[in-house]
């Protein structure tokens, strides 16, 4: 019995169902939110943490009296009225982020790998402050989005022919 429900639960971590970056950005998203319409939070709102999100919770944990640590800890989530039960976060069908490109046909490694390398250089471009894990995620096509509107492409959020190129994907780095 326990062996089978060690399984249960490997098989639920690898298949993403318990994937702790996901709540995390749920989270995030959640605490951005609320920073927002209290005024501690000029951001935007996409659920990637970064130094304007932590210095929006240290200047809200010092006027709540909170110990200062710029980080979502228990008690500053307690004091943004967040619920613990963060909901689960939006579903983003990989194939969507293709479609229309050159890529909606390719085997899904390729296009994890295509997924990685986009967050990772959109990151390096200042872009992205997501994890580099290979998932689609709105953070990620808001970054696409934004991308594509900095450099004059149509701005859809898809991995399209002009924006794979632009963005180097599936070419080797240079060392």
């Amino acid at each position: 019995m326990l062996s089978s429900m060690r399984f249960l639960i490997l098989a639920l971590c690898f298949c993403g169902v318990l994937s702790a970056p996901l709540k995390a950005d749920e989270l995030i998203r959640a605490a951005q939110s609320r920073l927002s319409k209290l005024g501690y939070y000029k951001g935007k709102v996409d659920g990637s943490g970064g130094s304007m999100t932590c210095a929006a919770i240290r200047r809200f944990q010092v006027a709540g009296k909170l110990k200062v640590t710029g980080e979502l800890n228990q008690q500053t989530i307690a004091q943004l009225g967040i619920d613990k039960a963060v909901p689960a976060p939006s579903y983003t069908a990989i194939g969507g982020l293709f479609a229309g490109g050159p890529l909606s046909r390719a085997g899904s490694e390729a296009q994890v790998a295509a997924i990685r390398q986009a967050q990772a250089n959109l990151a390096t471009l200042g872009f992205y402050g997501g994890t580099h894990n290979g998932l689609p995620s709105e953070a990620l096509s808001t970054a696409i989005k934004d991308w594509q509107l900095a450099n004059g492409c149509r701005s859809t959020g898809k991995l399209d022919a002009s924006t794979i190129e632009g963005l180097k994907l599936g070419r080797d780095p240079k060392p």
